[in-house]
């Protein structure tokens, strides 16, 4: 177990808490520990059905709890494997629990303090946590439901498709998953819930959902959204309803949407109207954070996508404000919601919000966000430009090294994004399929050598799942995360020839997958 306690220790500071060398967390013996759990099974507690391990001890996206040794990771876009450092600091925090040195709402008023200080967030900003992405959907219909009591909710998720595969259930408040974070149950009656599309109680009611599209089915060109978010507008500004429109800072591709239009802002301006951006992928410059939060909006991100924490944690940023408001206005806290987060997850100023909900703790969630913060704040710490310069030059390499593999790899969009780079498996004339990209993102994870005779065949790689872009037309992606980012500036030689060896296995496993087919 690691002895320092770098995360853990910032937090300890936060709180007035002090930790000296021989104080910090190590093991003790499992009488003394509090908590009934073990590590790092723990990470994968407090969350949904993502999270759940199977028999090999992966979860559905091929990704263990904790670090696989000598594997390549590009996979940041989708579920994480924890780097080293997140890990052990996770780790380190998980005894300092269990032998009472520091509680779960200590570490969760740490990671608050935390994110407000690395992105130097506005003045009055505050940051709700949650489980996942696909959650934190939740906070921003709560936040108009409350302050627009007894009126229509609209909320309008743009992007469809490119965004977490729970967004919709959530944005209309609905269960995403049969799994919840803190479930009510008794555990011999868990498999038979069936919950995944049905109304959160207290929460759906007078809401409505409506997706939009990220691109055509037809020809996957990205849809421009600014005109169908206007008609919903207008129809919700006739019929006395409370919009809440999304954008995008990074999709799964890498779309970015801009902010939505003046008219609309207008709207944000006189209350009428919430915007909500989607963050989760981590891919933003703190100055677009910084514009956005000035301008009203309600900002969702996560610490397990670029920053490579364990899967899943979320968080949402809340401007000023709406926060003002919130602080004067009564919540009607929904029964539901109670499945998804505690007290600890809720700032302080809310001190209503908290007295509403259970104090019971998620530990795994308290965790994750441990882990995500090691790897944010060295991150933070590099020049943005120096983080954008090398990410630039990153995905020029990736293009060029497809452009090895010609009528097998061919790059997709590669403008959208600079830390993302989507890719079209060829067979033939065709592409593969949605189907047939699931098989090679699996093939990808496992030691091929005894099918394949190539070096690269036996290591393991992890790249980003596929993502379908026509009916007839899918992707996978490769993408830099936050400790592949800082070994590219560190050591560019050596990373980049990691990359030349997942681009050669992709190849591989591609031009042969009709025979893997027979033999997997």
């Amino acid at each position: 177990m690691c002895s320092r306690l770098p995360v853990v220790g910032f937090i300890a500071r936060e709180i007035g808490l002090v930790l000296v060398a021989d104080d910090l967390p190590r093991p003790r013996l499992e009488e003394e520990m509090a908590l009934n759990a073990t590590y790092p099974e723990i990470l994968t507690e407090g969350g949904d059905d993502r999270l759940i391990l199977n028999k090999k001890g992966t979860n559905k996206y091929h990704c263990t709890p904790q670090p696989i040794v000598g594997s390549l990771f590009r996979g940041s876009c989708t579920c994480n494997i924890p780097t080293e450092g997140a890990y052990q600091a996770a780790e380190a925090a998980f005894y300092s629990l269990r032998s009472g040195e520091i509680s779960v709402g200590d570490i969760m008023e740490g990671v608050r303090s935390r994110i407000k200080s690395l992105y130097d967030l506005p003045a009055g900003t505050e940051v709700f946590l949650c489980p996942s992405g696909s959650d934190a959907e939740y906070m921003p219909l709560l936040i108009a439901k409350t302050l627009n009591k007894g009126r229509k909710i609209v909320n309008i998720v743009t992007c469809d498709s490119e965004v977490g595969s729970g967004t919709i259930d959530a944005a209309g408040g609905r269960y995403f998953s049969n799994v919840v974070p803190l479930p009510d149950w008794k555990e011999e009656d868990k498999d038979n819930v069936k919950l995944m599309g049905s109304p959160l109680e207290g929460l759906a009611n007078g809401v409505e959902c409506i997706s939009i599209p990220a691109r055509c089915r037809d020809n996957g060109d990205v849809v421009d959204s600014s005109d169908p978010i206007q008609e919903i507008v207008d129809r919700c500004s006739a019929e006395d309803a409370v919009p809440i429109v999304h954008c995008v800072l990074g999709s799964k591709t890498g779309i970015y949407e801009p902010f939505p239009s003046t008219n609309f802002g207008k709207m944000v301006a006189t209350r009428d109207a919430f915007v909500v951006v989607d963050a989760c992928q981590g891919r933003f410059c703190e100055e677009w954070l910084h514009e956005y939060l000035h301008k009203g909006a309600i900002v969702l991100i996560t610490g397990s996508k670029f920053y490579r924490g364990p899967p899943f944690s979320g968080a949402v940023l809340v401007p000023g404000s709406i926060m003002e408001r919130l602080i004067h206005t009564d919540v009607d806290m929904p029964a539901g919601l109670k499945r998804f987060i505690t007290s600890h997850e809720i700032p302080t100023a809310l001190s209503d919000w908290k007295a509403a909900l259970s104090a019971d703790e998620n530990v795994g969630l308290a965790l994750r966000w441990v882990a995500a913060l090691e790897e944010m704040e060295p991150t933070l710490e590099i020049p943005a430009a120096v983080r954008d310069e090398s990410m630039d030059m990153w995905r020029k390499f990736i293009v060029s090294e497809l452009g090895k593999h010609h009528g097998v790899l061919e790059a997709f969009e590669v403008e959208s994004c600079l830390s993302i780079v989507s890719i079209r498996l060829c067979k033939g004339s065709n592409y593969l399929n949605t189907a047939e990209c699931k098989k090679v993102f699996e093939w990808m994870t496992q030691d091929l050598s005894d099918k394949l005779s190539d070096p690269c065949a036996a290591v393991k790689c992890y790249i980003g799942q596929p993502v379908s872009i026509t009916k007839d037309e899918t992707v996978v992606r490769v993408a830099l995360g936050s400790d592949s980012l800082r070994s590219l500036i560190k050591d560019r030689e050596k990373t980049l020839q990691e990359d030349k060896i997942i681009i050669a296995k992709l190849a591989l496993v591609t031009e042969n997958y009709n025979n893997l087919s027979v033999s997997m």
